[in-house]
């Protein structure tokens, strides 16, 4: 029977005391496919997903190549080398002797005992958040890497084996060439605050059964490095020790994304640069979280710091007109009045470089606590292990208008605009908003990028009273900044649902305009087969499960509110893997298929978001709300 194998291995001839000849044959693998001689010393590198190994004998005297009885044991090499011994008893089933020496093979496992599962990610040191998309921006200085771990070893991980992960020393290095220096000095309250044991720069790892995995905590500093796409190399190590732990063949190898983000005061621009190029922002205007904003900016007031943050051609120190300018500015802000985002990030980051600063030391005005618990070692301070980089209180905030652009590296001419896509451009963009502006990651779930320009597409004109009206809609004043095409998107090639087009592929459909003397729309019946052009499941096909639903829908700040006599739509039986409405679709028209005549206005579904049903107000309820028409 052949013996089932995965991954890269070296299979090794020790022994051969046969007068039959022998061989090993592999089937199955990416290298090493074929017969192999069984003479000691004999050895071949296998590589597979999944492949097999058979011991085998020939007589020379007519038998021609049959297959061995083969014992199969399990030993090590070192504490982190597994191997498998292959011994084998050859001859016809009433003639073996049992001795299972006539041919071994020693198996030799050169896959490491982990395996990192996905991009290792960024964390910001102040608020313990991921930084957008993972990404490690230079500007944050010392930052976390969370690295997510899976145990591909034989046995599970059991505190007495004393496992753990580091960098290579080698990787380490190579790091160091490109301005990251690997941070392995850990204050205990860090260790606590990621439950992780830190010693000499390896994480413990107490317990972690094979396939499973957990995520462990590096710290970097990146302030000089410059924007790439490094590899770090990650490599296992048990307290036993094993001195090859860092062969090649041990390292996993998992490359990061690295941005350096900077302000130019002459431009009034935010920009982020990346190996394909830079991305240029000039912010306009933004909603602020005012009460959290006053809390943040008291703690700004009274904690100034001296060193200016990286922006082209920077230099110089702090004066009284920057503290004067820097006081104006928060009064005309607490007061409501207009003022410039952009000199605010400047301004503050002026102010606020800690320099100076001891880990633990006094941080005089700060009353939040920040992730380390205590406002000696948080807020606007540092924790231990401090490296000088202000960490602001955050508060909640949304860019409403702004601009921006690209400069590619090449220069790049897309389809549909400026942008490459081969790399996250639209989160590199926020990136530079929740840098430089010093505010939590959460914007990322705020704001929807695209390829415009401009986000701000018009103005509110009316909205519905959602607790009096029975509708969930507005209506929208367009500022004249996009053209307007009254027809439907139907399935585009690059969407995730693009298997059932209505029309035809990358194609728009045409509602019927027509007058039909009742505001060109009709009422929904049961059954009826509608689709619709969503934001997020794109183009979808449903049928009409009820026309007076009652829809208890969850508001952002707790309340509930039922809705009335709604049209609910269910999914088809095709194509099953289909999602029919997900978060993000809500404003989408529900289009009678038979008919294309509106019939509902999408705006709710089943808060597990695997779109099997969806929830929309009856379309004459909208248009008379609103005293609006589809007819042309």
């Amino acid at each position: 029977m052949a013996e089932l194998f995965a991954g890269k291995w070296k299979l090794r001839v020790s022994i051969k005391n046969a007068g039959f000849s022998q061989r090993f044959v592999v089937n199955g693998a990416v290298l090493g496919n074929g017969a192999h001689a069984g003479v000691v010393g004999n050895e071949v590198v296998v590589d597979g997903d999944s492949w097999t190994v058979q011991l085998q004998w020939n007589n020379d005297a007519g038998s021609g190549w049959q297959n061995s009885l083969v014992s199969r044991g399990i030993g090590s090499k070192s504490p982190l080398v597994i191997v498998h011994v292959l011994s084998a008893d050859d001859n016809a089933a009433a003639n073996r002797d049992g001795d299972f020496d006539d041919l071994v093979v020693i198996c030799e496992d050169l896959n490491p005992a982990f395996d990192v599962v996905q991009r290792p990610f960024a964390i910001d040191r102040g608020t313990l958040m991921m930084a957008p998309d993972g990404i490690f921006d230079v500007s944050q200085g010392v930052q976390y890497m969370g690295v997510k771990i899976r145990n591909d070893w034989h046995f599970d991980w059991e505190p007495w084996m004393g496992f753990s992960i580091g960098i290579a020393p080698s990787s380490k290095t190579a790091l160091g060439s490109q301005g990251i220096v690997v941070v392995d000095s850990w204050g205990s309250q860090e260790q606590a605050a990621f439950q992780q044991e830190v010693k000499n720069g390896f994480i413990r790892v107490p317990t972690l059964r094979v396939g499973d995995d957990t995520t462990i905590y590096f710290k970097v500093d990146a302030s000089a490095a410059g924007p790439g796409k490094p590899e770090p190399a990650f490599v296992a190590q048990r307290i036993a020790w094993d001195n090859a732990y860092d062969a090649p063949d041990r390292q996993v190898l998992r490359q990061i994304f690295v941005s350096r983000s900077t302000y130019d005061p002459a431009s009034g621009e935010l920009v982020a640069e990346v190996p394909e190029g830079r991305v240029h922002m000039r912010l306009k205007r933004v909603l602020v979280d005012r009460h959290n904003a006053e809390k943040s900016v008291a703690a700004a007031r009274l904690k100034p710091c001296t060193r200016k943050p990286p922006h082209p051609g920077g230099g110089g120190s702090l004066d009284e007109d920057v503290r004067d300018r820097l006081r104006r500015f928060m009064e005309d802000l607490l007061a409501g009045g207009d003022v410039d985002p952009c000199l605010l990030s400047d301004l503050l980051k002026r102010y606020c470089e800690c320099a100076g600063l001891e880990p633990g030391g006094d941080n005089p005005g700060s009353d939040w606590e920040g992730p380390w618990g205590g406002p000696e070692s948080g807020g606007l301070g540092e924790g231990p292990g401090g490296d000088d980089w202000c960490r602001f209180q955050p508060f909640f905030w949304l860019p409403i208008e702004f601009d921006y652009r690209v400069i590619p590296n090449p220069a790049y001419a897309g389809q549909f605009g400026p942008l490459a896509f081969e790399d996250p451009w639209w989160k590199v963009v926020l990136i530079i908003l929740a840098v430089l502006l010093a505010i939590a990651s959460a914007i990322v779930d705020s704001v929807t990028a695209g390829s415009d320009p401009k986000f701000i597409i018009g103005q509110i004109a009316q909205l519905s009273n959602r607790a009096t009206s029975n509708v969930d809609a507005a209506v929208a004043t367009l500022d004249g900044s996009r053209g307007v095409d009254l027809n439907v998107l139907d399935a585009q090639g690059d969407d995730r649902n693009n298997g059932l087009p209505v029309l035809s592929l990358d194609g728009t459909i045409a509602i019927d305009r027509s007058d039909n003397g009742d505001s060109g729309i009709e009422d929904p019946m049961t059954g009826d087969l509608v689709f619709k052009s969503g934001a997020r499941s794109a183009t979808t096909r449903g049928a009409v499960l009820s026309v007076n639903a009652t829809a208890p829908v969850t508001q952002d700040d707790g309340t509930v509110i039922t809705y009335t006599n709604q049209v609910t739509v269910t999914q088809l039986a095709a194509p099953e893997d289909q999602p029919l409405s997900q978060a993000g679709d809500s404003g989408s028209i529900w289009v009678k298929l038979s008919s294309f005549r509106p019939v509902a206005l999408n705006f709710a579904g089943p808060t597990d978001d695997e779109g099997g049903q969806a929830t929309a107000n009856p379309i004459r309820d909208v248009v008379n709300l609103f005293n609006v028409h589809f007819n042309s």
